[in-house]
């Protein structure tokens, strides 16, 4: 276990959307592939000056799990914060490291 993986208190459930044969038909399907991942889901602030000096805010959710886990862009992911509050979310981009991967993600729920 890495030195960031211990920080990480969140668990994830993940889903992906696969095809399926039902009744002679082909039709597409989200299902959970894996559940309890460890991970960290964090939400950062960026000041952008922009046109005219104006601040504007900029939020950006960020999700981080280890290396080996099998998450794609496209996939979504139900994270349990350690609190017990549930977020749902849509992957994006992914950056893997060494040590372990981040994602940009986007909140399906409304905050």
């Amino acid at each position: 276990m890495s030195v960031l993986q211990r920080l990480w208190k969140d668990r994830m459930d993940i889903y992906r959307w696969v095809e399926v044969v039902e009744g002679g038909f082909t039709k597409q399907k989200k299902e959970k592939i894996y559940e309890n991942v460890k991970c960290h889901y964090s939400k950062g602030q960026l000041v952008n000056t922009g046109e005219d000096s104006v601040p504007t805010l900029i939020t950006s959710h960020t999700l981080f799990c280890g290396p080996d886990v099998d998450l794609q862009e496209g996939d979504e992911v139900v994270v349990t914060q350690r609190n017990g509050k549930q977020v749902t979310l849509t992957v994006g981009e992914g950056f893997p490291y060494s040590t372990h991967q981040e994602f940009s993600v986007k909140r399906v729920d409304t905050a």
